[in-house]
């Protein structure tokens, strides 16, 4: 091992350049991860990691099947009112230009 440097931590730059906190970051990292996933799971009984699923979501009916909503894209809307012939944008009609002769002189 080598020795190590003595260095002055008199201001609050030094002491944090020249301070080491990997180990307390590590733990602290571990903690966070413990709390976010709820502990270790070796530490944990059997049935609060896995529990029986009793519900008959799987047991889909036929009507649930053709209702699919990729089939009901493909029906008629009947809430949508049908396009009747379009003939295109109106035009404008040409209005004749009037000239305004002076008649006062």
């Amino acid at each position: 091992l080598s020795k190590r440097k003595r260095v002055s931590k008199k201001n609050k730059k030094s002491w944090r350049k020249h301070t080491d906190i990997q180990d307390v970051e590590k733990f602290l990292e571990e903690k966070i991860r413990e709390e976010r996933t709820g502990g270790a799971p070796s530490e944990k009984e059997s049935s609060d990691l896995f529990y029986i699923d009793k519900s008959d979501i799987f047991e889909t009916s036929k009507s649930k099947l053709n209702s699919m909503k990729c089939h009901s894209d493909l029906q008629i809307d009947t809430r949508v009112a049908p396009v009747i012939g379009y003939s295109g944008p109106r035009k404008k009609k040409k209005v004749p230009l009037r000239l305004c002769v002076d008649t006062t002189a």
